[in-house]
């Protein structure tokens, strides 16, 4: 994050246009770095004063709602009300939050950080560590912290679910949070990043129906559930797939397939490494990589404010209608090995419709048109492609 802000009192005009171009989408300052920062030389990352000015002038000239995350694995709480203190001092109030630790549910275990190999995160708990632990932990440092907005639990897995379906009932955040990955890029605790793995309906689809409980939990307390970390791998993804257009079909299919499910945002991860949606140059410009032109895509199909429902019930076609006021466009994907039909019912006198399709070679979406006959337009879909289509 301190490579894109830069060293100056506000960050470049590249990267406040770059965010703008994305529809000012919420930045989570968090991730394995929040449980070794703060204020202090104690900390493995300190973070110094000049970082907030900065980061506080992104906010106010970028628009991007900030969500800041507080260290609850380990240092005092007067540090943590010191991080909280500088954040309220710099970025405004209406676009801040704060987040409780960074997947808790894996304190009991050290692992590497995939772009600082060289360095141990330590456990920052003595196994065994439960997630009734847990909760008592949570409930206490809350209270500490007084009345901030803040969002959790931020888990890695689902192993907890029971246990924290009731704390968020009992304790309820204002946004309800997760963290999701596909694949696993390192070790063999999970499904090996491949392009086949990401492309397949599990990946995407299949991805969000473990969060059900959360979804429910969200629910009924009336809260917003949202993804807070995810991309194509952990561990910070695998060149030749995390940085190729295949990541872009991937993440299409999965941010429309959440938004269906009833979240409310997909956050992806940057950690300077292969699955970053942007990458920050030298020179000062910013490139923009397949996932990044995949969240350029799904913004202008997807237009903040507007409601999706679903419009398919093939299992191997996801397919949504798009409504913002008396416009409507659809976003479909087939999960088919062959080309498979599609029809749309067209109304008024259009006799032909736009479409925009991402495929897994290349990461510019290619446009087309449809005919429209009889007020229905029929789609061919290819397999692993996105297709968006201005129905009115």
């Amino acid at each position: 994050m301190e490579k894109a802000l830069g060293s100056g009192a506000c960050p470049s005009p590249a990267l406040v246009a770059t965010l703008q171009s994305l529809g000012s989408p919420s930045l989570r300052i968090g991730g394995d770095s929040q449980d070794l920062a703060g204020p202090t030389a104690a900390y493995h990352y300190v973070i110094p004063p000049s970082f907030w000015t900065t980061l506080g002038c992104l906010a106010r000239e970028s628009g991007v709602p900030v969500v800041v995350g507080l260290n609850f694995a380990e240092g005092p709480i007067a540090d943590e009300l010191t991080t909280i203190a500088a954040a309220e001092q710099a970025i405004p109030a209406s676009q801040l939050s704060f987040s409780l630790g960074n997947e808790p549910d894996l304190y009991g275990f050290s692992h590497i950080l995939p772009n600082e190999p060289g360095f141990i995160v330590p456990a920052f708990r003595p196994s065994p560590w439960t997630a009734d632990e847990y909760a008592r932990e949570w409930a206490s440092r809350r209270a500490m912290l007084g009345q901030i907005p803040i969002e959790g639990p931020d888990l890695a897995g689902i192993g907890w679910r029971v246990r924290i379906a009731r704390l968020m009932a009992s304790d309820p955040p204002d946004a309800m949070t997760v963290h999701a990955y596909p694949t696993v890029a390192c070790g063999s605790a999970g499904a090996p990043t491949t392009a086949a793995r990401l492309l397949s309906v599990h990946a995407s689809v299949g991805l969000v129906e473990k969060y059900d409980w959360l979804l429910a939990a969200a629910r009924a307390a009336h809260r917003p559930a949202v993804i807070s970390e995810s991309n194509s791998a952990s561990c910070g993804g695998k060149p030749g797939v995390s940085d190729t257009p295949v990541a872009g079909v991937w993440a299409a299919r999965y941010v429309v397939a959440a938004l269906l499910a009833g979240f409310a945002q997909v956050r992806f991860h940057t950690a300077g490494t292969s699955y970053d949606s942007l990458a920050f140059e030298p020179n000062g410009t910013i490139a923009i990589r397949p996932l990044g032109h995949a969240l350029l895509f799904l913004h202008r199909w997807i237009p903040l404010g507007s409601r999706i429902t679903s419009s398919s019930r093939d299992p191997r076609i996801l397919a949504a209608t798009v409504s913002q006021g008396r416009h409507t466009s659809m976003i479909v994907s087939s999960f088919s090995p062959k080309p498979i039909s599609f029809a749309i019912d067209v109304q008024g006198a259009a006799g032909r419709l736009r479409t925009d399709t991402l495929t897994t070679a290349s990461a510019i979406e290619a446009g087309a048109s449809v005919a429209v006959r009889a007020h229905r337009a029929r789609l061919v879909l290819a397999p692993n492609t996105v297709v968006a289509i201005s129905t009115g």
